[in-house]
C-alpha cells in the first residue's frame, strides 16, 4: 500500500496492526528521520530498550543476508513489541527485504517484529517500491519536501505549543528560508523557541523578524562549516578548535549534529544516484568556490562502510541526546573527533 499525503501522520502515529513493514523514503532525509522515529516511538514502549529496536544498515545486509529474517522472527525477551529498523542509502540491500515482504504476503512466515526501512529518494519503477506499494502488509511512505502549507502548520503548531505566534511580516520572510529540509526547519523554529524564553519571563509573545534575525540559520552557516568541513577532511585538531569556538559563542551542539547529519545526508545521496552532483546538491550541498571543492573531498573520503558507520554514529549519537538528562556538548564533541578521526584514516 501507499500512504497519501493526508494519511501519512495517522498511519505512523495509530499503525495498523495488519501492516507488518514500513518503507520511509523520500529526498527529505531530514523528514524520513522524523517519520523514522515517529512510528519508533508509536511501535515501542521504549524506544531505547536494546531488547525491543534491532538497528540493521545495508551493509549488515550484505554481510549476512539472513540477519533481517532472523531479526524479524525473533521473540521479544521482555514481552513487549518489537521493531527492526533498516537504513538504506538507496536501493542497494534490498534483496532480503523484499524476500521477506515476499513471505510475508503470501503467508510463508509471520513476524514478531514490525519493519522499518528508511531509504533516500527512490523512483517509482525501483525494486523497493514496486515491493511495498502494492503489497497487503507493507506500507510505503513517502517523504518530499514540506510545502509552503506543510511548513507554515509546522511553524504554527510549534509556536504554539510554546506560546507564541508569529509576526505576518516574519512569516513571509523566515519560511521561505526553512524550505527542503524538515530536520533543519524544526532545529530552526527550536532555536526560536530557546531564544524567546520561557512563557513566564517574556515581555512579548509575538516573533518578529528581529527575533529570527537573531537565530537564523544563516547567521551561524560559517561556523558550521568550519566545523564540517575538517570534521570529513580528517584535520582532529581543526575540527576540535572550530567546535569550542562554536559552542563557546553560543551555537548550538543540536544544530552541530544536525549539520553533520545534512552532510552525510547529501554524500549518501550523491553515491545512491550513482556519483551525481544534483543529488547533494537537492540537500543543500554547496555548489561553488571552496566550500565546494572541499565537498567534493567529502565525497571522495567518504563511502561505502566508512560512510554507513559514520550515519550509524550520528544516529546513535541523537538517539543519546534525546534522552533526559543526556550530556549534549559531551555526546556531540565525542561525535566531532570520532568523524574527524575516522577521515583522518581514510585519508592517509
Amino acid at each position: 500500500m501507499k500512504a497519501s499525503p493526508r494519511d501519512i501522520n495517522t498511519k505512523l502515529t495509530r499503525p495498523d496492526p495488519a501492516i507488518r513493514a514500513y518503507l520511509v523514503y523520500g529526498p527529505d532525509r531530514g523528514l524520513v528521520r522524523e517519520r523514522g522515529e515517529l512510528l519508533t516511538q508509536s511501535v515501542l514502549d521504549d524506544p531505547n530498550d536494546p531488547f525491543a529496536l534491532t538497528l540493521l544498515t545495508e551493509d549488515d545486509l550484505k554481510a549476512d543476508p539472513a540477519a533481517l529474517a532472523d531479526a524479524m522472527v525473533a521473540m521479544s525477551l521482555t514481552g513487549g513489541a518489537r521493531l527492526v529498523r533498516v537504513r538504506l542509502n538507496g536501493e542497494t540491500g534490498n534483496g532480503p527485504i523484499l524476500d521477506f515482504l515476499k513471505e510475508l504476503d503470501t503467508g510463508m512466515v509471520t513476524s514478531e517484529a514490525v519493519m522499518l526501512v528508511e531509504s533516500g529518494d527512490l523512483t517509482p519503477r525501483g525494486k523497493l517500491r514496486k515491493g511495498f506499494e502494492p503489497s497487503t502488509v507493507g506500507l510505503a511512505v513517502p517523504c518530499y519536501a514540506d510545502s509552503a502549507r506543510d511548513l507554515s502548520d509546522l511553524v504554527d503548531t510549534m509556536l504554539k505549543e510554546a506560546g507564541l505566534t508569529l509576526n505576518p511580516t516574519a512569516r513571509e520572510e523566515w519560511l521561505p528560508r526553512l524550505e527542503g529540509d524538515r530536520a533543519l526547519a524544526r532545529n530552526e523554529i527550536e532555536k526560536l523557541i530557546l531564544y524567546m524564553g520561557p512563557a513566564e519571563t517574556r515581555d512579548r509573545h509575538e516573533v518578529s523578524l528581529e527575533d529570527i534575525a537573531e537565530i537564523a540559520s544563516g547567521l551561524g552557516d560559517a561556523a558550521l562549516d568550519d566545523i564540517i568541513g575538517p570534521v570529513f577532511l580528517g584535520d582532529l585538531q581543526a575540527a576540535d578548535s572550530a567546535y569550542m569556538r562554536a559552542t563557546s559563542s553560543g551555537t548550538s551542539e543540536v544544530a552541530i549534529l544536525r549539520a553533520l547529519q545534512r552532510r552525510l545526508d547529501q554524500i549518501g545521496a550523491i553515491h545512491a544516484s550513482g556519483g551525481q552532483e544534483q543529488a547533494g546538491m537537492r540537500l543543500g550541498a554547496p555548489r561553488f568556490g571552496p566550500a565546494a571543492t572541499v565537498f567534493k573531498q567529502h565525497v571522495r573520503i567518504w563511502q561505502g562502510r566508512k560512510l554507513e558507520m559514520a550515519r550509524n554514529l550520528v544516529f546513535e549519537a541523537e538517539r543519546m541526546v534525546k534522552r533526559s538528562g543526556a550530556p549534549t556538548p559531551v555526546l556531540v564533541g565525542n561525535l566531532v573527533l570520532r568523524l574527524a578521526r575516522g577521515a583522518a584514516v581514510r585519508s592517509r
